[in-house]
Protein backbone atom coordinates (compact mmCIF):
# COMPACT_ATOMS: atom_id res chain seq x y z
CA UNK A 1 0.00 0.00 0.00
CA UNK A 2 1.33 3.45 -1.10
CA UNK A 3 -0.92 6.07 0.89
CA UNK A 4 2.55 7.51 2.47
CA UNK A 5 3.04 10.25 5.02
CA UNK A 6 2.31 13.43 3.03
CA UNK A 7 -1.14 13.85 4.82
CA UNK A 8 -0.77 16.90 6.58
CA UNK A 9 1.05 18.53 2.91
CA UNK A 10 -2.04 17.22 0.79
CA UNK A 11 -4.85 18.35 3.26
CA UNK A 12 -3.16 22.26 3.34
CA UNK A 13 -2.71 22.38 -0.65
CA UNK A 14 -5.90 21.20 -0.75
CA UNK A 15 -8.08 23.95 1.15
CA UNK A 16 -9.00 21.41 3.43
CA UNK A 17 -7.23 23.08 5.98
CA UNK A 18 -6.36 26.33 7.31
CA UNK A 19 -4.10 28.48 8.79
CA UNK A 20 -6.16 28.22 12.24
CA UNK A 21 -6.49 24.21 11.89
CA UNK A 22 -8.78 21.41 11.40
CA UNK A 23 -11.93 22.22 13.69
CA UNK A 24 -11.66 20.91 16.74
CA UNK A 25 -13.48 17.11 17.77
CA UNK A 26 -13.76 15.73 13.93
CA UNK A 27 -13.74 12.28 12.57
CA UNK A 28 -12.85 11.27 8.24
CA UNK A 29 -13.37 7.81 7.00
CA UNK A 30 -10.94 7.33 4.01
CA UNK A 31 -11.45 4.26 1.36
CA UNK A 32 -8.51 3.67 -0.90
CA UNK A 33 -7.56 1.16 -3.31
CA UNK A 34 -3.43 0.82 -4.22
CA UNK A 35 -2.06 -1.16 -7.67
CA UNK A 36 1.10 -2.02 -7.78
CA UNK A 37 3.59 -4.62 -10.07
CA UNK A 38 7.54 -4.80 -10.71
CA UNK A 39 9.91 -7.80 -10.81
CA UNK A 40 11.80 -6.76 -7.86
CA UNK A 41 15.24 -8.07 -9.26
CA UNK A 42 13.42 -11.12 -9.77
CA UNK A 43 12.67 -12.66 -13.28
CA UNK A 44 8.68 -12.97 -12.39
CA UNK A 45 6.87 -10.08 -11.37
CA UNK A 46 5.01 -9.43 -7.97
CA UNK A 47 1.40 -7.59 -8.23
CA UNK A 48 -0.15 -6.61 -5.07
CA UNK A 49 -3.33 -4.96 -4.93
CA UNK A 50 -4.27 -3.55 -0.96
CA UNK A 51 -7.50 -1.83 -0.08
CA UNK A 52 -7.46 -0.23 3.19
CA UNK A 53 -10.04 1.11 5.75
CA UNK A 54 -9.54 4.46 7.98
CA UNK A 55 -11.12 5.66 10.47
CA UNK A 56 -9.24 9.18 11.93
CA UNK A 57 -10.22 11.02 14.93
CA UNK A 58 -9.03 14.60 15.84
CA UNK A 59 -9.86 15.69 19.41
CA UNK A 60 -8.58 18.87 19.05
CA UNK A 61 -6.34 21.23 16.51
CA UNK A 62 -3.48 19.13 17.86
CA UNK A 63 -3.75 15.91 18.05
CA UNK A 64 -4.84 13.27 15.40
CA UNK A 65 -5.30 9.31 15.76
CA UNK A 66 -5.75 6.58 12.85
CA UNK A 67 -6.49 3.45 12.64
CA UNK A 68 -6.35 1.37 8.95
CA UNK A 69 -6.81 -2.10 8.21
CA UNK A 70 -6.52 -3.12 4.48
CA UNK A 71 -7.83 -6.18 2.59
CA UNK A 72 -4.75 -7.04 0.54
CA UNK A 73 -4.13 -9.47 -1.88
CA UNK A 74 -0.43 -10.26 -3.60
CA UNK A 75 0.30 -12.59 -6.72
CA UNK A 76 4.03 -13.24 -7.65
CA UNK A 77 7.04 -15.48 -7.21
CA UNK A 78 7.46 -15.03 -3.50
CA UNK A 79 9.82 -12.81 -1.55
CA UNK A 80 7.77 -9.37 -1.24
CA UNK A 81 6.20 -8.48 1.78
CA UNK A 82 3.47 -6.18 1.71
CA UNK A 83 2.68 -3.38 4.20
CA UNK A 84 0.68 -0.40 4.68
CA UNK A 85 3.67 1.48 5.77
CA UNK A 86 5.42 0.09 2.56
CA UNK A 87 6.46 -3.26 1.33
CA UNK A 88 9.94 -4.10 1.33
CA UNK A 89 11.85 -7.30 -0.32
CA UNK A 90 12.84 -10.42 2.41
CA UNK A 91 14.62 -12.13 -0.77
CA UNK A 92 14.65 -13.22 -4.07
CA UNK A 93 11.49 -15.51 -4.86
CA UNK A 94 12.82 -19.45 -4.90
CA UNK A 95 10.20 -21.30 -6.75
CA UNK A 96 7.92 -22.11 -2.57
CA UNK A 97 5.82 -18.78 -2.99
CA UNK A 98 7.35 -17.45 -0.10
CA UNK A 99 10.87 -16.35 -1.02
CA UNK A 100 12.70 -18.51 1.60
CA UNK A 101 13.48 -21.87 -0.52
CA UNK A 102 17.32 -22.53 -1.59
CA UNK A 103 18.69 -25.17 -3.75
CA UNK A 104 22.08 -24.73 -4.54
CA UNK A 105 23.57 -26.49 -6.84
CA UNK A 106 20.15 -26.32 -9.71
CA UNK A 107 17.97 -23.78 -11.09
CA UNK A 108 14.64 -24.33 -9.49
CA UNK A 109 11.22 -23.52 -11.02
CA UNK A 110 9.53 -20.63 -10.13
CA UNK A 111 5.99 -20.77 -9.00
CA UNK A 112 3.68 -18.04 -9.19
CA UNK A 113 1.37 -17.88 -6.00
CA UNK A 114 -1.98 -16.05 -5.53
CA UNK A 115 -3.02 -15.58 -1.30
CA UNK A 116 -5.76 -12.72 -0.43
CA UNK A 117 -6.41 -11.50 3.40
CA UNK A 118 -6.38 -8.73 6.11
CA UNK A 119 -3.57 -7.07 6.22
CA UNK A 120 -1.37 -5.65 9.08
CA UNK A 121 -3.63 -2.68 11.03
CA UNK A 122 -1.70 0.28 11.75
CA UNK A 123 -1.98 2.65 14.57
CA UNK A 124 -1.18 6.03 14.77
CA UNK A 125 -1.24 8.96 16.79
CA UNK A 126 0.03 12.73 15.32
CA UNK A 127 1.24 15.86 17.02
CA UNK A 128 0.66 19.21 14.97
CA UNK A 129 3.28 21.78 16.58
CA UNK A 130 2.14 25.49 16.98
CA UNK A 131 2.69 27.11 13.80
CA UNK A 132 5.97 28.96 13.45
CA UNK A 133 4.63 32.56 12.47
CA UNK A 134 1.80 31.07 10.25
CA UNK A 135 3.74 29.07 7.99
CA UNK A 136 5.96 26.89 9.21
CA UNK A 137 4.20 23.59 10.34
CA UNK A 138 5.36 20.63 12.01
CA UNK A 139 3.74 16.96 12.53
CA UNK A 140 5.41 14.28 15.15
CA UNK A 141 3.55 11.16 14.85
CA UNK A 142 4.31 7.57 15.87
CA UNK A 143 3.11 4.14 14.08
CA UNK A 144 2.51 1.13 15.62
CA UNK A 145 2.03 -2.09 13.61
CA UNK A 146 0.11 -4.97 14.79
CA UNK A 147 0.57 -8.00 13.29
CA UNK A 148 -2.93 -9.59 12.34
CA UNK A 149 -1.74 -10.56 8.80
CA UNK A 150 -1.36 -14.15 7.76
CA UNK A 151 2.09 -14.45 7.70
CA UNK A 152 2.19 -18.19 6.31
CA UNK A 153 0.32 -16.64 3.27
CA UNK A 154 3.23 -13.90 3.06
CA UNK A 155 0.57 -11.09 3.59
CA UNK A 156 2.87 -9.76 6.43
CA UNK A 157 5.80 -11.11 8.89
CA UNK A 158 3.71 -11.88 11.61
CA UNK A 159 6.10 -9.23 13.89
CA UNK A 160 5.10 -5.71 15.92
CA UNK A 161 6.51 -2.88 13.79
CA UNK A 162 7.01 0.79 14.73
CA UNK A 163 7.95 4.11 13.38
CA UNK A 164 8.59 6.87 14.37
CA UNK A 165 8.75 10.29 11.63
CA UNK A 166 8.40 13.79 11.52
CA UNK A 167 7.42 16.11 8.89
CA UNK A 168 7.78 19.35 7.67
CA UNK A 169 5.73 21.88 5.36
CA UNK A 170 5.20 25.42 4.81
CA UNK A 171 3.49 27.59 2.47
CA UNK A 172 5.11 29.74 -0.42
CA UNK A 173 2.22 31.32 -2.53
CA UNK A 174 0.60 28.31 -4.13
CA UNK A 175 3.51 25.88 -3.31
CA UNK A 176 3.17 23.67 -0.14
CA UNK A 177 6.71 22.17 -0.10
CA UNK A 178 7.27 19.64 2.54
CA UNK A 179 10.33 17.14 3.98
CA UNK A 180 9.50 13.94 5.51
CA UNK A 181 11.79 12.03 7.25
CA UNK A 182 11.19 8.63 9.39
CA UNK A 183 12.75 5.82 11.22
CA UNK A 184 10.97 2.18 10.70
CA UNK A 185 11.96 -0.33 13.49
CA UNK A 186 11.07 -3.85 12.03
CA UNK A 187 10.39 -6.76 14.07
CA UNK A 188 12.72 -9.81 13.17
CA UNK A 189 11.86 -12.69 10.83
CA UNK A 190 12.34 -16.18 12.32
CA UNK A 191 14.84 -16.74 9.05
CA UNK A 192 15.70 -13.35 7.84
CA UNK A 193 17.29 -10.56 10.13
CA UNK A 194 15.50 -7.76 9.05
CA UNK A 195 17.36 -3.97 9.86
CA UNK A 196 15.65 -1.09 11.22
CA UNK A 197 15.57 1.56 7.99
CA UNK A 198 15.43 5.33 7.42
CA UNK A 199 13.03 6.96 5.48
CA UNK A 200 13.33 10.34 3.69
CA UNK A 201 10.77 12.14 1.25
CA UNK A 202 10.64 15.67 0.13
CA UNK A 203 8.14 17.28 -2.65
CA UNK A 204 5.75 19.81 -3.13
CA UNK A 205 2.03 20.32 -3.87
CA UNK A 206 0.63 23.26 -5.72
CA UNK A 207 -2.44 24.43 -5.24
CA UNK A 208 -4.54 24.79 -8.60
CA UNK A 209 -7.38 26.64 -7.20
CA UNK A 210 -9.44 26.43 -3.72
CA UNK A 211 -10.61 22.83 -4.52
CA UNK A 212 -7.96 21.20 -6.63
CA UNK A 213 -4.26 20.63 -6.31
CA UNK A 214 -1.61 18.78 -7.36
CA UNK A 215 2.14 17.68 -5.96
CA UNK A 216 4.64 15.46 -6.45
CA UNK A 217 7.49 13.73 -4.23
CA UNK A 218 10.98 11.87 -4.97
CA UNK A 219 10.87 8.99 -1.85
CA UNK A 220 13.46 6.88 -0.56
CA UNK A 221 14.10 4.20 1.89
CA UNK A 222 16.70 2.10 3.12
CA UNK A 223 16.40 -1.79 2.11
CA UNK A 224 15.28 -3.62 5.57
CA UNK A 225 17.10 -6.39 4.72
CA UNK A 226 21.34 -6.48 4.06
CA UNK A 227 22.64 -6.68 0.64
CA UNK A 228 19.09 -5.80 -1.14
CA UNK A 229 18.75 -2.92 -3.22
CA UNK A 230 16.80 0.19 -1.14
CA UNK A 231 13.05 1.47 -2.58
CA UNK A 232 13.25 4.61 -4.55
CA UNK A 233 11.08 6.45 -5.64
CA UNK A 234 8.78 9.12 -8.01
CA UNK A 235 5.32 9.95 -6.66
CA UNK A 236 2.55 12.17 -8.19
CA UNK A 237 -0.88 13.14 -7.15
CA UNK A 238 -4.11 15.18 -8.11
CA UNK A 239 -6.49 15.96 -4.85
CA UNK A 240 -9.82 17.88 -5.22
CA UNK A 241 -12.58 18.99 -2.88
CA UNK A 242 -15.83 17.45 -3.94
CA UNK A 243 -17.61 18.97 -1.31
CA UNK A 244 -17.68 19.99 2.58
CA UNK A 245 -17.35 16.86 3.59
CA UNK A 246 -16.20 14.62 0.31
CA UNK A 247 -12.73 14.44 -0.68
CA UNK A 248 -10.81 12.34 -3.55
CA UNK A 249 -7.14 11.65 -4.26
CA UNK A 250 -5.60 9.98 -7.22
CA UNK A 251 -2.48 9.12 -7.44
CA UNK A 252 0.57 7.21 -9.09
CA UNK A 253 4.11 6.15 -8.88
CA UNK A 254 7.51 4.85 -10.56
CA UNK A 255 10.16 3.00 -8.85
CA UNK A 256 13.65 3.55 -9.71
CA UNK A 257 15.27 1.11 -8.15
CA UNK A 258 14.87 -2.86 -7.62
CA UNK A 259 13.58 -2.52 -4.06
CA UNK A 260 10.65 -0.94 -4.95
CA UNK A 261 7.93 -1.67 -7.73
CA UNK A 262 7.93 -0.75 -11.11
CA UNK A 263 4.94 1.43 -10.94
CA UNK A 264 1.82 1.81 -8.86
CA UNK A 265 -1.18 3.72 -8.90
CA UNK A 266 -4.21 4.34 -6.27
CA UNK A 267 -7.60 6.10 -5.51
CA UNK A 268 -8.16 7.71 -1.81
CA UNK A 269 -12.02 8.95 -1.30
CA UNK A 270 -12.15 10.86 2.48
CA UNK A 271 -15.63 11.63 3.98
CA UNK A 272 -16.05 13.73 7.15
CA UNK A 273 -18.92 13.99 8.80
CA UNK A 274 -20.59 17.50 9.16
CA UNK A 275 -20.22 19.19 12.84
Amino acid sequence: MKIKPIAGAVVFAAGLFTSTGLLAEQWKYSLGTDISSGDYGNSQETEIVSTPFTVSYSPNTSWTFKASLPWTQIEGPGGVVPGGDGGFVVGPGNGNGQGNGNNPGSEPDTVITSESGIGDLWLTGTYSLEPVVQRYFVDLSAKYKVPVADEAKGLGTGEADFTLQTEVFTVVDNFTPFVTLAKKFKGDLPEVELRNVWYASVGSGYRLDEVSSIGASLDYQQAAVAGNDPQTEIFGYYSHKLSAQWSGMLYGYIGLADGSPDQGVGIQVNYRPAN
